[in-house]
């Protein structure tokens, strides 16, 4: 993972993003959250004359972050997905062995 701390481009690609722990694709993605609020941050307490361009510009130097941020929430969501599956055919295991327990219980 190409990662200046707080500053540059991270490597986002999905191989890098697969090969990162769980608690590091967590804290990229907060890492990448607070930097894209901190381009944000005190927009509100300029004149109103000046938030517009601002925002503007705020949007701009935000929008590689956000696309990055992007990237490793559609990460976040595969692993997830994964995870419920497993589940999934795990609940269904179980219920079926259950059921099929008390079946024979009950013919015995």
């Amino acid at each position: 993972m190409t990662r200046g701390r707080g500053h540059g481009r991270v490597d986002t690609s999905p191989e890098t993003l697969r090969r990162m722990s769980g608690a590091e694709l967590e804290a990229l993605y907060e890492d990448l959250h607070r930097r894209v609020f901190a381009f944000y941050k005190g927009i509100d307490d300029l004149p109103e004359s000046r938030r517009e361009a601002a925002q503007a510009a705020a949007r701009r130097r935000a929008e590689p972050l956000i696309e990055q941020a992007r990237a490793v929430h559609g990460e976040r969501v595969r692993r997830l997905r994964l995870r419920a599956r497993a589940w999934w055919i795990a609940t269904v295991a179980v219920a079926v062995a259950g059921s099929a327990g008390i079946a024979w219980l009950a013919l015995r």
